[in-house]
C-alpha cells in the first residue's frame, strides 16, 4: 500500500510538472501578417528627431484581439504616440498565451519604441514592462512573465465607481508560480482591506507564463496595475 502511494504522488508531482511545462507565452507572432502589431502602427508627425518609449498595458483575449490598450503618459509630448498605440491595438491580432493547446486570455505588459533621425524611423516592441532590474538581468528583449486572466474574483470586491490603481508586486519562478506579492497604492482612492485581499489572492492563485530569455524560462519580477 505504502509503494502505490508514493507511485501515485509520483505521478501526481509529474502530472502537475506537466502542466506547468505547457503554459506557453503570448507573442506578437509573423511580422509578415497584415494584422501585426508593428504593421499597424503609424509614427506620428515630429519635428526633429525622436525617441519614445512608451509604457503600455492590454488585455490580450483568447483570439488574439487586443482589449483596453492604454499607455502611461510622462509628458504631453506622450499622447500622440499613446494614441498610436491605441489605434493599432484596435486591429492587432497576436499569438494568444496557450495552456497545453487551449488558448488563454491574459494581462499583457509591453513597450512600444518610436525611433526617428533624420528621415529614418523605426518601431520596436518589446513584451515586457521595462523593469530596469530585469532588462539588466535578462536584456531588453526578455518576455515578461504573463498572468492567465480567470475570473478576476477581485472586481467584485473592489470600488467599480472610484478612480483607484494598486500596483501589485510579485516574485515568479520558472515554473510560472508567484509568491511574495506586496501591493502598493498607484493613485485615486485607497482601497479597502477586502479589496486588497483579493486582489493579493488573485495574483497568487493565477496560472503564469514564466518570464523567458530566447525561448527558455526564468526567475522574474513581475508588476500588473489593478484599478480601473
Amino acid at each position: 500500500m505504502t509503494n502505490l502511494r508514493c507511485l501515485l504522488c509520483f505521478v501526481l508531482f509529474a502530472t502537475a510538472g506537466a502542466v506547468h511545462a505547457q503554459v506557453s507565452s503570448a507573442s506578437l507572432g509573423d511580422p509578415n501578417a497584415k494584422r501585426n502589431l508593428i504593421r499597424l502602427l503609424d509614427f506620428p508627425d515630429t519635428e526633429g528627431d525622436a525617441t519614445e518609449l512608451l509604457e503600455c498595458q492590454s488585455i490580450l483575449k483568447s483570439n488574439g484581439k487586443m482589449k483596453d490598450a492604454s499607455c502611461y503618459l510622462k509628458n504631453n509630448w506622450d499622447a500622440d504616440f499613446a494614441e498610436a498605440v491605441q489605434k493599432a491595438s484596435k486591429k492587432a491580432v497576436l499569438v494568444p498565451a496557450h495552456i497545453g493547446k487551449t488558448a488563454k486570455d491574459i494581462a499583457l505588459m509591453f513597450q512600444v519604441e518610436f525611433l526617428k533621425k533624420g528621415d529614418e524611423k523605426s518601431i520596436n516592441i518589446y513584451l515586457n514592462p521595462g523593469d530596469p532590474e530585469m532588462v539588466q538581468e535578462y536584456g531588453k528583449d526578455h518576455v515578461s512573465a504573463q498572468r492567465i486572466m480567470g475570473r478576476e474574483n477581485w472586481q467584485n470586491e473592489c470600488p467599480k465607481h472610484s478612480k483607484w490603481v494598486v500596483l501589485a508586486k510579485a516574485f515568479i519562478s520558472e515554473a510560472g508560480v508567484a509568491s511574495s506579492v506586496d501591493l502598493a497604492h498607484g493613485g485615486g482612492i485607497t482601497p479597502t482591506g477586502p479589496c486588497l485581499k483579493a486582489i493579493v489572492k488573485t495574483v497568487t492563485s493565477s496560472t503564469f507564463a514564466p518570464a523567458t530569455v530566447d525561448g527558455v524560462p526564468v526567475p522574474s519580477g513581475y508588476t500588473e496595475p489593478f484599478g480601473n
